[in-house]
């Protein structure tokens, strides 16, 4: 797998040239002040002669730090109303980034300013700073085998310490950041590589590998395509034209873990992840150089399967969580599924495709019709925890041209009515992972509702989402209605409603911005929102 850096709780004394455990101090602060000199005094003749001197990242020599290395880090301002705590996230990349440039193997993240107990956006900074700091010193699986296979040393940071002025920095803290940092860590992996690196079944060896060592998770792999024919109908036929490809043969994996104090449970979380490991967009192909990029379909299923690695260290004893994960190629040929057919769901209705492109919608439906009819026998044995469903995928250009840089959350009735997205939007402010809430909305459901006696719910349109009003929003009323779960809303009797959110990581799976001509670097979200919301 990866190796993960130590995380310490140093204390004042690992800040000094004596140290013998660190060789670098970044010292993390929103602006110049007193406070700052007065930790470091070696600071004041440079503020002398430089009035600007502390306002951006730099590397000082300090004879009398550890290591002789003085990274200054500032937030800038962290009061303005736009401002939040991924400013805090984003220096301390940045000067871990610094630090590995000038040699150092193990820095110190020292927070010489508390910031005030009073402000909630911040009550995580010393976390959120920490998973700046690992993201900095992380190469994903595809990096990680090139530098073997050149002999090339992987040099990276071997331990951080932190200093938190103020804030008690425990072991429990630090044993959650990294829980979500190996969760992040694993969606990266799996997001990350190449199509042919990341093929469905290199994607489900990946999880195999990651998951034989965790008892607490119970893995389910199903690679018979009859059985995926058969199961999960419209996923099969997104998979139909890489049948003539072995190495690209669809796999539908399952992650489930059960708390070991039942009595403790107060709700089961049920997730469904895209893995479209390459989308050309099928017979309606992607054309017009917008088919770059798609070997990041597979990000919602990659971020799951990351948030259940999370799950498998900490081991919550208040949650239930079930994932399952559809691996396809959405391929072009012969075989292709196509326009105009009409393919029943596993829920029994007649889904009219509209567009292949819409793959992804048709790749999680059947799976969260499996975990309705889940959840439906449960209940009728008496079990009546409370349960939440989740799709999360790479979705819609929509999202994106509607919410930018962010992950965006839609509940149906019973999931608004239980503040879902709310939770994840608060969980994901205060751990650097931020959300929008969007609404499922009435016209949602008649852009899908049949025009035909021949089918019983349309997929899509001719067009581009993001070419499409309510081009993110109306995917989920049809992934409601093809799989049963529009049957379960706030119309019905309160023990019969399945709380639904849909998540489109389409903006938030990736940096907003790239190098060049290069792909954008995988982010790991939303691990942090999920395991904020969820797990704390």
């Amino acid at each position: 797998m990866f190796p993960l850096p130590t995380i310490v709780n140093a204390t004042a004394a690992d800040l000094v040239s004596t140290s013998q455990e660190f060789d670098a101090v970044i010292a993390v602060y929103p602006s110049v002040n007193q406070e700052l000199f007065s930790a470091f005094g070696s600071l004041s003749a440079h503020s002398v002669i430089d009035k600007d001197f502390g306002s951006t990242l730099a590397l000082v020599p300090d004879q009398k730090v550890a290591g002789g290395r003085l990274i200054l880090a500032p937030t800038g301002s962290l009061h303005k109303d736009s401002d939040d705590v991924r400013k805090f996230q984003e220096i301390t990349k940045a000067a871990i980034k610094r630090a590995r440039s000038a040699g150092a193997v193990a820095p110190v993240l020292h927070f010489p300013m508390k910031i005030e107990d009073n402000n909630e956006d911040y009550s995580r900074y010393v976390e959120v700073s920490i998973l700046g700091a690992l993201s900095a010193c992380f190469d994903p699986i595809d990096v990680r085998e090139h530098y073997e296979k050149i002999g090339k040393d992987n040099y990276s940071i071997q331990k951080i310490g932190v200093v938190a002025h103020g804030v008690d920095v425990t072991p429990k803290r630090i044993a959650f950041v990294e829980a979500v940092e190996i969760g992040r860590r694993v969606a990266k992996d799996l997001g990350s590589p190449n199509c042919e690196r990341m093929t469905p079944i290199k994607f489900t060896e990946y999880v195999e590998n990651c998951f034989k060592s965790k008892p607490d998770i119970k893995l389910t792999v199903i690679k018979d395509i009859d059985v995926i024919e058969k199961e999960y109908p419209l996923l099969h036929a997104v998979a139909r034209c890489s049948l003539s490809v072995p190495r690209h043969f669809p796999r539908v994996v399952k992650l489930e873990y059960e708390s070991d104090d039942p009595s403790k449970v107060k709700e089961h979380l049920y997730f469904v992840g895209k893995g479209v490991t390459y989308d050309t967009g099928g017979a309606d192909v992607k054309a017009g150089g917008i088919m770059r990029g798609m070997s990041r379909d597979k990000c919602g299923a990659a971020a799951v399967a990351g948030f259940m690695a999370t799950v498998a260290e900490l081991k919550p004893k208040h949650v239930n969580v079930t994932a399952i994960l559809g691996l396809v190629r959405n391929s072009i040929g012969s075989n292709s599924y196509v326009s105009d057919e009409v393919i029943y769901s596993r829920a029994g209705l007649r889904v009219l495709v509209g567009n292949t492109d819409a793959e992804g919608r048709m790749v999680m439906t059947d799976p969260l019709s499996e975990c309705r009819e889940r959840v439906l026998a449960d209940r009728k044995a008496g079990v009546n925890i409370p349960v939440r469903f989740f799709t999360v995928a790479t979705l819609t250009g929509h999202a994106v041209r509607a919410y930018g840089p962010y992950g965006i959350c839609l509940d149906n009735g019973p999931a608004r009515k239980a503040g879902i997205s709310n939770r994840i939007q608060a969980g994901g402010h205060i751990f650097g992972d931020p959300f929008e809430i969007s609404t499922l909305r009435r016209e949602d459901y008649a852009y899908v509702t049949p025009g035909s006696v021949a089918e019983d719910v349309v997929q899509a349109n001719d067009k581009a989402s993001s070419a499409t009003p309510r081009g993110h929003q109306y995917p989920m009323a049809f992934m409601a209605i093809a799989s049963g779960l529009s049957n379960h809303g706030l119309d019905k009797e309160k023990k019969d409603q399945i709380a639904y959110t849909h998540v489109d990581i389409a903006g938030s799976a990736e940096e907003f911005s790239s190098v060049g001509f290069s792909l954008c670097e995988v982010t790991g979200n939303p691990v942090p929102a999920f395991a904020a919301t969820f797990l704390l």
